[in-house]
């Protein structure tokens, strides 16, 4: 059996903080992410497989401070979050250009 916990006054009349929708649906998800990509794409420079190298030399002032996304593998990825750089993955994959 578990105690009983009472909240205390402070929290039970403070206003709660708005909660942000969800998406629910798969086509409001799938909505969600298109408007991602085209953000990501629209305000930040792709530079593919060379994104960990773009990321640190920013990070490090050895590049001017602009949004970029691209390509790393995992143990760049490690490297780059190890080192203190942020970054995050993006739930979708650049369209690669095929012959």
């Amino acid at each position: 059996m578990t105690p009983r916990v009472s909240a205390s006054k402070a929290a039970a009349v403070a206003p709660s903080a708005p909660v942000a929708q969800t998406p629910s649906t798969d086509a409001e998800v799938e909505a969600a992410l298109s408007k991602m990509r085209s953000e990501v794409e629209k305000n930040a420079t792709y530079v593919g497989k060379d994104f960990a190298k773009n990321a640190r030399d920013i990070h490090l002032g050895a590049a001017p401070d602009r949004p970029i996304w691209g390509e790393a593998n995992a143990k760049e990825a490690k490297a780059l979050i190890e080192d203190g750089v942020p970054v995050a993955p993006l739930p979708f994959i650049p369209t690669r250009k095929v012959n």
